[in-house]
């Protein structure tokens, strides 16, 4: 799926840079954009994107052929060129973009990542911690697949143990309204 997720990575964030719209790669491809190299296969492409310029972000998939989009809870999937898109709306605080519920900082603008030589922009090591948490407290992590135990301790040692164990709290905190 690589050889096909690579391509229409670098297009639709080309395409929407034509149109001045962010795009942050999220989850596993941000951890491999990060880490400047591509760690392993990946199922999808996750894409953060501003909340008020949806309509916007859809044109532009539907122009690489992406077909109907189904609204989730948090924000829509799509297949471009049989590739499921999972993307997030960020919302817009001050000159900065925030995807909900995550720490600050999570959709920097400059461009942090490379995937093949070209640099992207990508949430923060800090929001894919997050996503980590939240799975933790959905999936038992003994039902974890190997690819995301591999993942959450590339996370976690990207971070440093101070900084994720920092970060659990702040998560527990935020989860108990604390």
């Amino acid at each position: 799926m690589n050889a096909i997720h690579i391509p229409l990575i670098h297009q639709l964030l080309a395409a929407a840079e034509e149109q001045n719209l962010p795009l942050w790669l999220e989850s596993g491809w941000a951890m491999d954009a990060r880490l400047h190299k591509i760690t392993r296969e990946h199922d999808d492409i996750d894409l953060a994107f501003p909340i008020e310029r949806q309509d916007q972000f859809i044109a532009i998939l539907h122009t690489f052929g992406g077909g109907r989009v189904e609204n989730t809870n948090y924000g829509f999937l799509i297949y471009v060129r049989d590739v499921l898109l999972d993307c997030e709306p960020c919302i817009q605080h001050g000159n900065n973009y925030e995807l909900e519920g995550v720490p600050l900082n999570s959709c920097p603008w400059e461009k942090q990542g490379t995937i093949n030589g070209a640099a992207v922009r990508c949430t923060s090591w800090e929001s894919i911690l997050w996503e980590y948490f939240y799975y933790l407290d959905e999936v038992p992590q003994t039902a974890w697949r190997a690819k995301d135990l591999e993942s959450f301790a590339v996370v976690r040692k990207s971070l440093g143990k101070a900084k994720v164990e920092k970060l659990r709290f702040e998560f527990e905190s935020a989860r108990r309204g604390i």
